[in-house]
This record gives structure tokens, sequence and C-alpha cells, in this order.
């Protein structure tokens, strides 16, 4: 996935201390060093690991929404106007999220998912503590928040709000140069484009848009809108699943390419959307084709390596494979034909190795025993195809997660699914100094709750010289759950994957948003 997107047709990588030495055709002299290196035969195809640019990743425990109606907007959606975002979406996060018990659990399960999905690079997870503290949670997979390596410069994806209300503040803080991943035109209608041009400052051409603003969704951009992300450097996150759930419509991705608007895939979450980046290409390919063809699958295959790599500035890194990159690899079964449709066309069971910095963390028993011999991965989870192991451990392994294993998260959150209200009525029952006692971590539901950052710029649009709001806005105190735990459901923790979670499958056959032939072409795709 380099420059001139060379492909080796049989070809080794060589690996040492996290580090990509040597990538060349088998059989040439290995680089120094690796003399007496064994060659692990991998049995397929090998890419550069996924980066994904858009996931709410503490939210895929949560099932399939089967999605009710065709929404305008995001604010339609998303707030107290919904019964069923309450029930199934904001009620039983908060359940979750704020039991020490189980946000551990949630933390472990939903890295897992984005890994055995292919996923060596996303979104991250903020924790905050009873203390007022925050941090971001670092994991196995990589966190574009908060990378620790000097080569991956950490992006946002929230604001102060002030910044997000106010024009000069919010210019000024893409001016710090720090990318920042907001959600942008979230919607079908004029209201969701709003929120584009409340954007446009005073004067010709003026605007609080620079190559540091990444745009997410901009289902509501019109053609002449791209152009203007194009003109002022910016680039754009496209989570065509999600939006075709919710909204019956995707962005108009002709239109962002002819602008020359630089995409990245984003999977969004379970709720609305795909399992990962191994399903949302599936996705991203039937929505280009029903948009007339726009992309290659090597433009599909760009838009989960190399573009988001260059999108973070991060091309020197990662994104592709070449020597001094970091090790981020995964493989996939299968070496013939075209290579970027053989990625696209992989079925999660044909994911047999996820490399990340280096260590092998989930694949083939075969590949992890000669990779990772003393890892004590963990084997025979539900959910994952036959023959698979994964590597969670990690010497800075963070104290909250620490050695919980992914089998015991995945019986925490099951239970704990299964009966809502009797898991938050013994949350409310702790003692109270088991409550308080030591800093005490719980999920940062932004989305949920209102913790000064935002998620979206929320500036005022000019007409006709004066201000008027771009937009009806949702924030914390209008998404939670009115009638309180009590009236919260039983629900099935998500699968780790598609081709063993017969449910989600279904779900997805019975969405009444999708295009006709959508949902089965997905599912035949996916398994």
């Amino acid at each position: 996935m380099n420059g001139r997107h060379d492909v080796i047709d049989d070809g080794v990588v060589y690996i040492n201390r996290g580090v990509i030495d040597k990538v060349g055709p088998a059989g040439a002299e290995p680089p120094e060093g690796h003399e007496h290196t064994t060659v692990t035969p991998s049995g397929g195809s090998i890419y550069p690991g996924l980066i994904e640019l858009h996931n709410h990743l503490p939210y895929n425990v949560l099932p399939l929404w089967q999605v009710p109606e065709n929404y305008p907007n995001r604010t339609e959606w998303g707030g107290r106007r919904n019964p069923d975002y309450g029930r199934l979406v904001t009620g039983p996060m908060r359940v979750l999220g704020e039991d020490p018990a189980l946000m551990p659990a949630v933390v472990r399960y939903v890295e897992a998912k984005a890994l055995v999905n292919g996923t060596t690079t996303s979104q991250g997870i903020a924790l905050f503590s009873n203390a007022g503290a925050r941090r971001m949670y670092r994991g196995v997979v990589r966190n574009v928040e908060a990378t620790d390596d000097p080569a991956l410069p950490e992006a946002a994806t929230r604001i102060a709000d002030v910044e997000a209300a106010d024009a000069g503040k919010f210019l000024a803080r893409l001016h710090q140069g720090r990318r920042l991943l907001l959600h942008l035109a979230e919607g079908r209608d004029t209201d969701a484009r709003d929120h584009f041009l409340a954007l446009k400052l005073p004067g010709d051409d003026q605007w609080a848009i620079t190559e540091n603003l990444i745009g997410i969704h901009c289902t509501g951009l019109l053609a002449e809108d791209f152009s203007v992300l194009a003109d002022h450097g910016a680039s754009m996150v496209w989570s065509p699943l999600s939006n075709l759930l919710l909204y019956g419509r995707t962005a108009e991705i002709a239109a962002a390419r002819r602008a020359g608007v630089r995409l990245a895939l984003g999977s969004d979450w379970t709720v609305s959307g795909s399992k990962g980046l191994l399903g949302e290409l599936k996705a991203a390919r039937l929505a280009s084709a029903a948009a007339g063809g726009v992309f290659t699958d090597r433009d599909l295959v760009d838009m989960a390596t190399r573009n988001p790599a260059v999108m973070l500035r991060w091309e020197a890194a990662l994104g592709s494979l070449r020597a001094g990159a970091r090790a981020d690899v995964i493989v996939v079964a299968g070496a013939g034909g075209d290579a970027y449709s053989t990625l696209i066309d992989a079925r999660d069971s044909d994911l047999s190795l996820v490399v990340i910095a280096g260590h092998a963390r989930y694949g083939t028993r075969a590949l992890m025993d000669d990779l990772a011999p003393d890892a004590r991965s963990e084997t025979g989870i539900r959910g994952l195809p036959a023959g698979r192991a994964v590597n969670l451990r990690q010497a800075s392994a963070d104290p909250v997660v620490g050695a919980l294993t992914l089998a015991e998260a995945a019986r925490l959150l099951t239970q704990a699914l299964a009966d809502l209200p009797g898991t938050a009525d013994r949350a409310r029952r702790a003692p109270a100094e088991a409550r308080e006692a030591g800093p005490r971590w719980r999920l940062a539901l932004d989305e949920i709750e209102p913790t000064g950052a935002e998620l979206r710029p929320r500036l005022p649009l000019l007409r006709a010289g004066r201000s008027v709001p771009s937009g009806p806005v949702i924030d914390g105190a209008d998404a939670g759950l009115a009638e309180g735990p009590a009236a919260l459901p039983s629900l099935r923790l998500d699968g780790l994957t598609a081709t063993k979670d017969a449910t989600y499958r279904r779900t997805l056959g019975g969405e009444m948003n999708l295009p006709p032939g959508f949902a089965a072409a997905l599912e035949d795709l996916l398994t």
C-alpha cells in the first residue's frame, strides 16, 4: 500500500522490535541481523493493519438496532424524542459504564472486537475518575488520541464546548496543529447541512476549515460543499452502513471524489453499523456500486490503510508495508487474484493473523504458536472462528483492565445485559465505602453526559448579517432515560464476528432503510 501500490506476489516481511526491517521478494537476501531469522509461512496475503478513524468503541457491546424510521438528522434519533434510544442505548451504557466491575469488561471486550475484525488502530476510549481526572485507555489496539509515539502525532475527537460554539475560537483551535476528527453535517436535511454552513465566516471564501479538520459522516453536504472542504485542505471519514441504516442514504461520494476530498473509513458503532473495518469495507463496496461504481477495490483498501495514515500525518510510520514503518500487519487467507479484492472479499473467518507493534495479537493457533509461543493466548472464545487464539497480555497493561480475560469480560457482560434492572440495582446497593474508596474509573460517555467536551462544532449560522442557531442541538441532559433502570429491557451481548452471529445478520436483513437487495448482498459478503 505504498504510493505506487506495489504488489509482491511472493514476499516476506522482516520485523524486529516492533519495526519492519525489510519487505521484499521471498528468496532475496535477508537484511542485516536477520541471517538466522526463521521465516514463518503465513499461508495468505499480508497487508498493513487497518486504520479506523471513527468509532464509538464502548457502545460495541450493544446489538444492532432495528431502526424504526428514516431519520432526517442526528437529533431526531438521539434524544428524548426517541424512547428506543434511551432504552436500548443510553440506559444500558449508563449501567455498564458506571459499574466498577463492568466498565473494565466493556473496555476489554470492545477492544478485542476491533482486533478480531482486523483493526489495528481506532479512536480511543476515554475514562473519568471520581476525583475528576480524565485519561485515555491505552490497550493493544493503537489509539489515535494517545499514541505515545512522536512518529504518530495525536489527533483529537473532542473540543471544549466554548470552541464548538464560537467561530473564532473554533478556527484558533484548528490552527493549533492537531488533527480534529469531528462529526459534521449528520443527516440528510437542511438542518444537517446548516451545521456545515455555520463554518462560513464573514468575507469571501473565509471558512473555519483547515487541513486539520477531518469531518465525520458529511451526509448532508452538497457537491459545492465538498469543493469547499477540498479547497481548504479538509478530509472526511465515511461510514456508509450506519448512514444508510439511519438516514436511508450516505454521503455524496461521487461529488466528494470529483472535488478531490481524501476519504477514510469508520464503522461508527454496532448500534447502527458494522462490527469492524473488515465488514465496513464490504458495505463501502456495495454503496460505491450503488452510486455508479465510484471507487475501485484498491481505492477502498486505501481508505482503511494509506488514506487515514496520510490524513493523520502518519504515512512514514503506518498505512503501508515498508522498511522503517511500525509493524502493524494483518494476514487473510488466500494469495491469488487481485490483492485488493482478496481483502474486501475476506470473511472474518479468513482473517488468520493480526500483529500490532510486532506482537502477534490474534490469529490461527498455528501462527500464534509460531509467533507468540509464550503469550498464554486465550482459545475457545465463543463468537470467534474455530481454531483462533487471542493474546491481550501486555507489559504495560492498563491497571483498570489489567489481567481481565476476554472470556471473563464476555461472561460478565452477558449476565449484566440480560438483567439490566438487576445490574443497576446491585450497583446502587453497593456499600458507599466500596463505591468511593480510591480512584473509581468510569466510561466517559460524552454522547450521553455533558462533560464540557463536544464531538461536533455547533457554530451559529450567519444569515443576512445575523447569527441564528444552526439547527437543533442534542446534549447529555436530553439523552437520558427518563423512566429509570426498571424500564430497561434484557439485551444480548453483540457477537464478536459476523459469521458467528446469526442474530446480527437477521436484524440486518430486516432493516427498513437499506436499499433493495443491499442487506442480502452484504450478508453474502460477510458469510
